[in-house]
């Protein structure tokens, strides 16, 4: 627009007596073709812009299905899965567990790594419960230092309280860092349900508080609990016995 107002300014015959008058008159033009312009470019910023910049601004884990640095499923994704496996736990009067591993001594040993080397310790400790499940099994990171299991289409209990001494086993053999060799354990909650009805992220929350009871008792270092089915009777239900760990006195002493 300016362009085109300017190339007609000079085009336009100049009169010696006006040329205060024709002065003006270009000055005037050019500055509006200025503004027409200047408005075009400001409307075509604010449509092209992503107005959803909060979107973007919200942590990469809130949004995405797989975590960066194990590969594994993160929490909405995990929640997703095990959504399904209670549909089918229902379906087939089935089993499923939920298993929430903690890794411990961790915070100690923090002060004294590089990330790079914390890095290290997270992904080979996932590897380590990935490799102790079922092949439909899922395993997913929850934060930095926690994870959580599905395991479904079980049995009974037992099921659960085999796949946790599993795990225990696989988390509790020696980690060899730059010549150094670490012991990291971990700590286990479980429920085993469903109840009819029980969505996905009760059940998350009910496998979390097991494991944070068992820190307060110190109840050894797996605590599953099995949820009450309908016509159950007391022997289904109720504390399944704490796991030992291979490392249990490496465990105490850590604490």
């Amino acid at each position: 627009m300016c362009g085109v107002s300017m190339a007609w300014l000079g085009l336009t015959a100049v009169d010696s007596t006006n040329v205060t008058d024709v002065l003006s008159t270009r000055l005037v033009i050019g500055w509006m073709g200025i503004v027409v312009a200047a408005g075009f470019g400001a409307a075509g910023l604010w449509y092209w812009s992503p107005r959803p910049n909060r979107i973007r601004r919200e942590p990469e884990a809130a949004v995405s299905a797989y975590d960066g640095v194990t590969g594994l499923p993160t929490r909405r994704l995990y929640l997703l899965l095990l959504g399904h496996a209670l549909s089918r736990a229902e379906a087939t009067m089935r089993r499923v567990a939920v298993l929430v591993c903690a890794l411990e001594p961790f915070s100690p040993l923090s002060t004294s790594l590089s990330m790079s080397q914390m890095t290290l310790i997270v992904r080979v400790q996932a590897a380590r419960i990935k490799s102790a499940l079922r092949s439909h099994d899922v395993v997913a990171r929850l934060d930095e230092y926690t994870f959580a299991v599905i395991a479904d289409n079980l049995e009974s209990a037992d099921g659960a309280r085999l796949i946790a001494e599993k795990i225990q086993h696989a988390m509790a053999l020696p980690l060899s860092i730059e010549g150094h060799e670490l012991l990291i354990a971990c700590r286990i909650g479980g429920i085993v349900g469903p109840q009819q009805g029980t969505h996905a992220d009760a059940l998350l929350d009910a496998a979390t508080e097991v494991l944070e009871e068992g820190e307060l008792s110190d109840a050894g270092s797996t605590l599953i609990v099995v949820a009450p089915q309908p016509g159950a009777t007391e022997h289904d239900t109720g504390v399944s016995a704490s796991i030992p760990s291979p490392q249990e006195s490496s465990l105490v002493s850590h604490r």
